[in-house]
């Protein structure tokens, strides 16, 4: 190795110096280099030894412990089996008895689906018998039925040779003989329902209005307009009535109604044909006379203007509230305005729009009551059936006629509309609803107070009744009794006879159905006395 290292260092100097610190600076890192890669080595193989012994370490350690849990799963099966042995082989006996009653019930429903099969295929065979029988037994019948259908066109045939006919005039003979028949049999059935109908159709009739007007609850009070605005002091008359009219000629031109006062009087009345506007020029004069400063035209339109607008709010409410309380849905907005302006029109003491009302819910209750008409169609009808009297003041034609053509204009089914054309017979009722609305408006008509007449009305009633009576020749005297509904006459007996007086009792029914208009009906009864007269002789 000396020598070596000598040999090295003559080897170095012959050369530079430089070149030898180059050559001393490779060798190093070449000694350096290799003195890593050897204890690299070194290292690793000391790692592997290490690891190795360590491993071997854990798989022994592994081993004692996987022997230990052995042991310790055996303890606990024993220790498991010892404590509970004793239910697992009652268990078991008990399982084994079950497989025993299983395995005897089923040999048991074997045999008897054996049985059952067996006496099925029995059935089966002897259905078979059976069908065959009864396929000869139909067969023998088809040729009964065709021997029985030969005899008989032989005795039709031998029976059409004796009357000398053909065939097709005999069967026509005898269709026609049992038609006759039949038809005698049916006016006989139809005549004895209709006698029964005609016998229980009042009662029943009875029976339905009894339940309807018990059902009925709607409040009703007789009204009536109020015509006129009263003075509550005599200086409110100078309010309207100023020296040169002109306040009551703004009045009259904005309302569009008559204002008709005399002196000494303490009202003002209001005269037009639009009950509307009447309202208006009766809501307009009452918030006038309530005013503290000076009256003028000017006033009165700005007055009038604005009382217009609340009346047309209330109108439409009002239209909008009968429909709500009805339950009516879809009604057009026209015809619940014109509904709402029934609120001031009136006939005798009673409110159309309150009549209305009552009609569509009396309607409505006749239909549930009947069956065979909506419960809805006849409120909705009965509701409408008076609408043309809201427009009848500015329309040539009746009520009925009118507003059915409103409602129809404005989507209304073709039922409703005919029940409110034909209401008062404008157009001939042809379906149930029509007559149940007839029915209703006259059971609203007819309470108590609803059509009560006036003493202008009544007055005017009793004089054409007596005027009519006394025109007749033989009319001694005549009384009118019963708030009108009787009329009895008193005759010479001289100049009528017996016949004469029924024949003038007819008379004068029909000249009052012509020329008087009056609710219900009117009695007439003519009275023929004969009066004796005897004096006695005076005596001294």
């Amino acid at each position: 190795m000396a020598d070596n290292f000598h040999f090295f260092l003559d080897f170095l100097s012959d050369f530079e110096p430089i070149n030898v610190i180059i050559v001393m600076l490779c060798a190093g890192v070449s000694l350096g280099y290799f003195a890593y890669r050897l204890n690299r080595s070194v290292v690793i193989g000391r790692a592997e030894s290490l690891a190795e012994t360590r491993l071997e370490e854990i798989n022994d350690k592994a081993e004692l412990l996987m022997l230990d849990t052995k042991e310790s799963v055996q303890e606990m099966e024993t220790e498991l089996w010892s404590r509970d042995e004793k239910a697992m082989l009652l268990t078991e006996e008990h399982i084994e008895e079950l497989e025993e009653i299983y395995k005897e019930k089923k040999k048991r429903a074997d045999d008897q689906y054996s049985v059952e099969r067996q006496k099925a295929l029995e059935q089966e065979s002897n259905l078979k018998g059976h069908e065959k029988i009864v396929a000869d037994a139909d067969l023998k019948l088809q040729e009964k039925r065709q021997q029985g259908h030969e005899a008989i066109n032989k005795y039709i045939e031998s029976l059409c040779l004796k009357a000398n006919l053909s065939r097709e005039v005999s069967r026509s003979e005898v269709i026609r003989t049992i038609e006759i028949d039949v038809e005698k049999r049916a006016l006989a059935v139809a005549a004895q329902i209709e006698e029964d109908m005609k016998e229980h159709a009042e009662l029943r009739a009875k029976e339905i209005l009894a339940l309807v007007l018990d059902r009925f609850n709607r409040p009703y009070c007789a009204e009536r307009g109020l015509p006129a605005v009263y003075f509550e002091t005599p200086e409110q008359r100078k309010i309207i009535f100023d020296e040169k009219g002109e306040n009551v000629k703004a009045l009259v031109e904005t309302t569009g109604c008559d204002v008709v006062t005399e002196e000494g009087l303490d009202f003002i009345g209001i005269a037009g044909f639009d009950p509307v506007r009447r309202e208006l020029a009766r809501r307009t004069l009452e918030k006038l006379l309530k005013e503290k400063r000076p009256v003028h035209p000017d006033l009165i339109r700005r007055t009038a203007e604005n009382q217009k607008r609340e009346l047309i709010r209330q109108i439409n409410h009002d239209g909008d509230s009968i429909a709500k309380e009805l339950k009516l849905e879809g009604l057009h907005a026209d015809v619940r305005r014109m509904m709402g302006s029934l609120r001031y029109r009136y006939s005798f003491t009673q409110n159309q729009y309150f009549h209305c009302g009552e009609v569509g819910w009396l309607a409505g209750l006749l239909a549930s009551e009947l069956g065979g008409v909506q419960t809805r169609k006849g409120r909705r009808a009965g509701l409408l059936h008076d609408l043309g009297k809201s427009m009848d003041h500015e329309l040539d034609g009746g009520h009925a006629v009118i507003g059915a053509d409103f409602i129809e204009k404005r989507g209304e089914e073709a039922d409703v509309v005919h029940a409110v054309r034909a209401h008062h017979f404008d157009e001939q009722p042809a379906t149930d609803l029509a007559y149940l609305v007839i029915a209703a408006d006259a059971i609203s008509g007819a309470r108590p107070g609803a059509r009560r007449s006036t003493i202008e009305s009544y007055t005017q009633k009793v004089t054409e009744l007596e005027n009519i009576a006394r025109s007749f020749e033989g009319v001694v005297d005549c009384f009118v009794l019963s708030g009108g509904r009787e009329l009895r006459v008193l005759t010479n007996g001289k100049k009528i006879d017996d016949v004469r007086a029924m024949q003038l009792s007819r008379e004068i029914a029909q000249r009052i159905e012509v020329d008087v208009n009056y609710p219900g009906q009117i009695k007439v009864v003519v009275v023929r006395e004969t009066l004796v007269t005897e004096m006695t002789k005076a005596h001294a």
